[in-house]
């Protein structure tokens, strides 16, 4: 039976040792920050001071039935919060790697492993102390980026665009769904490999789901309608139940243990 106090136990501790690494804190400030202020100032600002936008340069995912130039804004906008996507994969990841190498080459693992937690219990823990900064990150540059374009955009729209139906759902779906799926696949990861930049290098991989959807609805492939999103939502549902039971069933507490140097 998984015993959450221990769980909690291991989350808290690797919480609170995001401290001590000052890669992941910049990781924390640095990108928010770079969503939440300099991805509005340099792709939706630039488009309130311009002039009337032709209708054939409008991009191939702008909203129909709408004037040329807030077409445009409304495209730039929505492009701007399929970004926000990557911020709960690569957060976690810079955190996530670490888990296993980095306190096997700190001398700080073992102690944990020979607790007695099972593996159950010591995974899920990980993933939580890697998730919830992650989302909590995340979350905060959502709130300062709906507040900035709101900002920009009011005098063009005469409304607040923000929050929107597809913001609510990336923000509060695909989001938590991506940070605990990139988790996943790190912790597996870091608990397979014995060096540092090898868990960060293939840790890097957990953002290729957001990619492909960026670029699909970048290409005007795939449009942001509600059966495309909920495929996408499966699939990360499917992937991280996956990965989670990967994880458990591949991970040798014992070979850690003994045979890494």
């Amino acid at each position: 039976m998984l015993r959450w106090r221990k769980t909690w136990e291991i989350a808290k501790k690797d919480m609170a040792s995001i401290r001590r690494h000052r890669y992941v804190i910049y990781s924390l400030l640095a990108m928010p920050i770079i969503f939440a202020i300099v991805v509005p100032f340099t792709s939706i600002y630039p488009m309130l001071s311009v002039g009337e936008v032709p209708s054939t340069e409008l991009p191939p995912f702008a909203p129909a039935n709408v004037p040329a130039k807030q077409a445009m804004i409304l495209s730039m906008v929505n492009m701007a919060l399929l970004m926000f996507m990557f911020i709960p994969a690569a957060i976690p990841s810079t955190i996530a790697t670490y888990t296993f190498v980095g306190e096997k080459v700190n001398k700080q693992l073992e102690p944990l492993l020979a607790t007695p937690t099972t593996d159950s219990e010591l995974l899920i823990g990980k993933s939580i102390g890697a998730f919830l900064p992650g989302i909590a990150a995340t979350f905060a540059s959502f709130i300062a980026f709906v507040c900035l374009v709101d900002a920009l955009t009011f005098s063009t729209f005469n409304l607040l665009i923000l929050p929107n139906p597809l913001s609510l759902v990336i923000i509060f779906i695909f989001s938590p769904l991506i940070g605990i799926m990139s988790v996943e696949w790190c912790v597996f990861v870091s608990s397979k490999v014995s060096d540092v930049r090898a868990a960060m290098q293939l840790g890097i991989v957990s953002i290729a789901p957001v990619l492909a959807l960026y670029f699909l609805f970048l290409g005007g492939i795939l449009t942001l309608s509600l059966p495309a999103l909920a495929i996408f939502g499966a699939i990360l549902i499917l992937a991280t139940i996956g990965l989670f039971f990967l994880s458990k069933a591949t991970f040798e507490r014992e070979n850690i243990l003994t045979k890494w140097k």
